[in-house]
């Protein structure tokens, strides 16, 4: 069996095996979406050096998972189930959107893999939600029926952003100046946390920093510069994002009523752990971070695995 992660930047491929009652993954690759006009190419250059005949096959994918058919979010990609079947000589190839794999995942961690943010209050049985920041904004529910947990696909990200209160405003009026319509995805994402950046300066009526411009990856320095208490635009940036994200969670939350709680995944908040607000986070909601970057591969395992 096989198993797929398609991020907007990566893609994680590994073979899947049983061991001792749980699952395994072995020759683990990662390659550099943007090297690559399409993920048959990667699959292509895969199986050639790992030789082993594959009859079933997972992927998940960061887009809308349709009729076993995805166009990529962050990619100029088209993923077809049938097609991978056929050129691959695969018997059966499913597909689903990359934060429902990575709900999957969940059973498969151990508990030194996540962060708790929040304990919550009383324990109570529950739906689940899950969000997610990296290259986009990802956001699925778990629903629960008894002892069963069925991970099911949202698009979330997309919704339109709501401001909460006055600097939000006047961000949202920044960037729809700039966008024409902006959405969460927009504020909560790698992307987003840079033009935060860009609109805090711009309403300071600064330069950006010279470590800004010179920078091969701005979203990782702004949150390096942040908590290390070194620029204060990137301080405030953060400080804006961490309260959008907040207020995003709190909106899955209602749109779901996670009474089981809200998982935290995705790369950009084990980063920002030691300054996310336990208070804004849902206080009275069990709050994790998942700090197990290879979650949604475990998840399309699992699923391999099923099939």
């Amino acid at each position: 069996m096989l198993a797929g992660y398609i991020s907007g930047a990566t893609v994680d491929l590994a073979k899947v095996r049983m061991k001792d009652g749980g699952l395994i993954l072995q020759n683990h690759a990662r390659y550099v979406s943007r090297n690559f006009s399409d993920l048959e190419s990667i699959l292509g250059l895969y199986l050639k050096k790992n030789k082993e005949e594959i009859t079933f096959a997972c992927f998940g994918v960061a887009g809308p998972v349709i009729n076993e058919e995805v166009t990529t979010t962050n990619l100029p990609w088209h993923i077809s189930s049938a097609s991978i079947e056929k050129r691959f000589s695969v018997n059966r190839v499913k597909l689903i959107n990359d934060i429902v794999a990575t709900a999957y995942g969940l059973p498969e961690l151990s508990s030194n893999r996540f962060f708790t943010i929040n304990n919550g209050g009383k324990k109570t049985a529950g739906n689940v939600g899950l969000i997610a920041a990296g290259s986009g904004l990802g956001e699925a529910l778990i629903y629960s029926e008894g002892e069963e947990f069925h991970p099911y696909a949202s698009e979330g990200g997309h919704a339109d952003f709501s401001p909460g209160n006055q600097t939000e405003c006047e961000l949202w009026e920044y960037l729809y100046s700039e966008l024409g319509h902006v959405e969460v995805e927009d504020v909560v994402s790698l992307s987003g946390l840079e033009r935060i950046y860009t609109f805090v300066v711009d309403m300071e009526g600064s330069e950006s920093a010279p470590w800004f411009k010179q920078s091969s990856d701005r979203p990782a320095d702004i949150i390096e510069h942040a908590l290390a208490g070194k620029d204060e635009n990137a301080s405030r940036a953060l400080d804006i994002f961490i309260d959008c994200y907040a207020s995003e969670a709190g909106n899955l939350a209602l749109t779901g009523m996670t009474l089981g709680g809200i998982y935290i995944g995705g790369l950009i908040a084990p980063q920002i752990i030691t300054a996310l607000d336990k208070e804004a986070l849902l206080a009275h909601m069990p709050v994790g971070v998942i700090i197990e970057e290879k979650t949604a591969l475990l998840g399309a395992a699992a699923v391999a695995l099923r099939m």
